[in-house]
């Protein structure tokens, strides 16, 4: 029986009655996050690539291609987050207190501690970088406010979304009979702002809105109703999770299928833009469209069907090794999305040692891909294994306790 949710509500009810058993890991998500953060690194080392080549030649249209197609992550990373905390807490009670102070202080540290590790590598190559006070404090103040530094947008809606949360779990349980249409109205919305933002916000001169109005504007990106429908979508995918896993199973091959389709109409729609509405630059490989919607839920639902399929066979004694290394990937694929642009900026530099035409620097992206991923993992491991600093990942490392002696006869 639920507890009434007052203005200063400390608790949710449990949602049934009777003991609260610990439900089991989802370990289908660990390869879901091995993958997603891998189509990250995918995106920014093919961005990398973009940009450097000829507008209209073969290679920049095969890399935009290429980079809409593992664009789906920032929607499936949200996705995935909603889906872990509504499977943790839906049918659970918890105190809302307590939840926001555990999970806001998890990702509120990597925020500030990334922000001021940004800041503070910008400077070792920035030419118009000022080591002086009241720049550090300018920089710091607006990256904390505006997470511009680097990507750390996705930790900043991370925490919207705790916010909310509480309000999100008694919404989803008071209109329980009505979460099909919870689902379509959700996603008509997504469509609806993709559409918007296609056809207009980006096109918008902020300089000629009110402040408050403009930044609004230029920061749609990390505004968490921007993508309220991952959320939604996450959180249903959560409540249902047994009977949406029977239908999944039962019908894998027709969501590959929607897959293939999928991929189709967003190849179709990548030249749609690029010639028949003439969009250049990022507008075209923006991730805020109406076709990344329908794409990236089914390359989400694809993943997940894939983590499944992993379960049945990641115990064999032949695919030890592989379980291994993608339960490795999905633990520490927090760390390796913070990390990896400081990789990145290496790994550019020893691209640049590369001589040839742009097809020999195209031949060599699977390779700066791997190194980025496994460089960005293995800092990410090593950072979580330090007492304290592995908070800055996500990760709870303490000094361990020491035990006290005691006196012979206190034990005896």
């Amino acid at each position: 029986m639920s507890i009434p949710y007052t203005r200063f509500v400390i608790r949710l009810g449990r949602r049934k009655e009777g003991v609260q058993l610990k439900k089991p890991h989802l370990y289908e998500i660990d390869l879901m996050r091995a993958c997603i953060i891998l189509g990250v690194i995918c995106v920014h080392v093919l961005s990398g690539f973009n940009v450097k080549t000829p507008a209209d030649s073969g290679l920049n249209i095969a890399s935009g291609i290429l980079i809409m197609t593992f664009h789906f992550t920032r929607e499936a990373f949200m996705f995935i987050t909603g889906l872990v905390l509504f499977y943790t807490y839906y049918d659970r009670s918890f105190s809302v207190l307590s939840f926001w102070r555990k999970r806001l202080l998890l990702i509120a540290i990597p925020y500030v501690a990334w922000t001021t590790i940004y800041i503070l590598f910008e400077g070792t190559y920035l030419t118009k970088f000022q080591w002086t006070r009241s720049y550090l404090i300018h920089e710091f103040t607006g990256g904390l406010l505006t997470a511009n530094q680097f990507f750390m947008y996705f930790l900043l809606v991370s925490m919207q979304l705790y916010v909310l949360f509480p309000l999100m779990v008694r919404f989803m349980r008071r209109f329980e009979r009505f979460h099909v249409w919870i689902f379509a109205v959700s996603f008509a919305v997504e469509i609806a702002i993709m559409i918007w933002n296609q056809a207009s916000l980006q096109f918008v001169n902020i300089y000629q809105l009110p402040a408050w109005l403009g930044d609004l504007v230029r920061y749609r990106d990390r505004i968490i109703f921007t993508y309220e429908f991952w959320f939604i979508a996450g959180a249903l995918m959560a409540i249902h999770y047994t009977k949406i896993k029977a239908w999944a199973l039962s019908h894998a091959r027709m969501v590959v299928v929607v897959l293939c389709g999928a991929w189709l109409a967003l190849f179709g729609f990548y030249f749609l833009n690029r010639f028949a509405f003439a969009l250049v630059g990022q507008r075209v490989l923006d991730t805020l469209q109406p076709i990344m919607v329908p794409y990236s839920l089914v390359v989400a639902l694809v993943l997940w069907l894939l983590g499944l399929k992993w379960q049945n066979v990641s115990k064999e004694p032949n695919m030890h090794a592989v379980s291994k290394v993608i339960r490795f990937f999905g633990g520490v694929s927090f760390g390796i999305f913070l990390i990896h642009p400081i990789a990145l900026h290496f790994v550019d530099k020893l691209s640049q040692l590369v001589h040839g035409p742009l097809a020999v620097h195209f031949a060599f992206v699977p390779l700066w891909i791997a190194l980025t991923y496994v460089l960005s993992g293995g800092a990410a491991y090593c950072i979580g294994k330090i007492p304290y600093l592995g908070y800055i990942v996500g990760e709870k490392a303490n000094w361990p306790r020491v035990q006290k002696s005691h006196p012979v006869s206190n034990v005896v």
